[in-house]
């Protein structure tokens, strides 16, 4: 794949350059690239999915121009308010993810987040139930601080900087007196130096302003002897962000809450709504390179940690570790 990672350069800028300006075509166009993501998993990445990228963006452009010059559309509205671009960037990633997993069903919240949660954990050989004060580090939701409990942790604090997210979180929450939920910045946590057994960091400091202050935060907060989970996006240089910087560009004068409403009438499930949505709008989208975390990790304290490679069935670490022809 990385030998013709110029040409599929070529075919999105094309695309993004051919596409109708109206805010159907272009949101159409961002949901399909993504969704060709999941077409060359499923797949098993065939060799020819640079010709199929070419012929399925050139139908693509032919079906968004019928769209708009063949059909009449009642606009789609909602009785949410856009998201002031005024506000602090910490503000408008919180409400982001806020509108996000406000639909999520009672299956998707707590079934599915606790067995996607836990399979991650046994495919790294980690025994979750060893641990007895967690720390959920940018909780969001709260659905992964309620799996964590169920899972095996015997008591876990959510934090989050949205104030939104916390109430939503509270309101979900069904191990009272054994999960809590703190409103705060993971870059100063409101907790005394090493007051955990594990901090769970899943997905929140790539979105923050200083992610090395944000792990300096959780060595500090940390016992010595204790475990952390850290996800940061990775991937520098690859098709997969290319494919997410040219939706992000597609959708950059698109309200949320129109793809959202978009996605919902074309039948995506919430999960997925969620999933492509949390690439399309947040406003921060840090990515690393291995190596650099290594270095941060050094510099903050850390002197042990080991790179995971397995996860989830649409992890792309386990896509990867499926399909070892292709190139991470």
């Amino acid at each position: 794949m990385y030998k013709s990672r110029t040409d599929a350069i070529n075919i999105l800028e094309h695309l993004q350059s051919s596409i109708s300006d109206d805010n159907t075509s272009k949101a159409i166009a961002a949901i399909y690239l993504f969704d060709f993501l999941d077409y060359l998993s499923h797949q098993s990445f065939p060799e020819n999915w640079l010709s199929i990228l070419e012929k399925r963006t050139d139908e693509l452009i032919n079906v968004s121009e019928f769209i708009v010059n063949r059909l009449e559309r009642d606009g789609m509205s909602s009785n949410l308010r856009e998201i002031d671009i005024n506000e602090s960037f910490e503000y408008r990633t919180g409400e982001v993810y806020f509108r996000l997993w406000n639909d999520f069903d009672e299956q998707e919240y707590y079934d599915k987040t606790s067995e996607m949660l836990l399979s991650r954990f046994e495919l790294n050989g980690i025994q979750i139930n060893k641990y007895n004060n967690a720390l959920d580090d940018g909780c969001g939701s709260g659905r992964y601080t309620i799996a964590l409990k169920k899972i095996g942790c015997s008591k876990v604090t959510g934090i989050d900087v949205s104030g939104n997210s916390i109430e939503f979180a509270k309101d979900k929450n069904i191990y009272q007196g054994n999960v809590d939920f703190k409103q705060g910045s993971v870059l100063d946590l409101p907790f005394e130096d090493e007051s955990f057994d594990l901090v769970f960091s899943n997905g929140g400091l790539h979105h923050t302003s200083n992610t090395k202050k944000g792990l300096e935060e959780i060595f500090r907060v940390l016992r010595p002897g204790g475990g952390c989970w850290l996800y940061l996006y990775g991937g520098k240089g690859s098709f997969f962000w290319d494919v997410v910087e040219t939706c992000r560009s597609l959708l950059s004068d698109i309200p949320q809450i129109y793809t959202m409403n978009l996605m919902k009438v074309l039948g995506y499930s919430s999960g997925r709504i969620f999933h492509r949505n949390d690439f399309f709008y947040v406003p921060v989208n840090n990515r690393y390179l291995v190596s650099e975390l290594e270095e941060m990790l050094l510099s903050v304290g850390f002197n042990q940690s080991t790179r995971l490679l397995r996860g989830a069935a649409h992890d792309w670490d386990e896509i990867i570790h499926a399909n070892k022809h292709i190139d991470p």
